[in-house]
């Protein structure tokens, strides 16, 4: 026998970065990964998505996902992505405004 109960769970970003900052390396990449996917998915255009998020961060984002986008360049790691993305393929690193 199965029993299924839904509940509803009201949490706001604030509450989910605070999950996030908790969470091991691990764990923090696995969500980094499943939002990408996600994105690759969406029945939405992600990239102009993209494009209205980045409207909205913040000093603090952006120093995170550079941040975060330095390290993958060090580290020298390949696109193996089926799709071409222009706006990650086409950043260079050298200049930040």
């Amino acid at each position: 026998m199965q029993f299924k109960k839904e509940i509803e769970i009201n949490t706001s970003p604030k509450d989910l970065a605070g999950v996030f900052i908790n969470w091991g390396s691990d764990e923090q990449a696995n969500f980094i990964n499943l939002v990408g996917e996600l994105f690759k998915k969406a029945d939405f255009n992600a990239e102009l998505q993209c494009c209205y998020v980045s409207d909205n961060i913040t000093k603090f984002g952006r120093d995170f996902i550079y941040t975060m986008a330095n390290f993958i360049k060090v580290k020298k790691f390949k696109d193996t992505s089926p799709h071409f993305n222009r706006l990650i393929n086409t950043y260079d690193g050298d200049t930040l405004m």
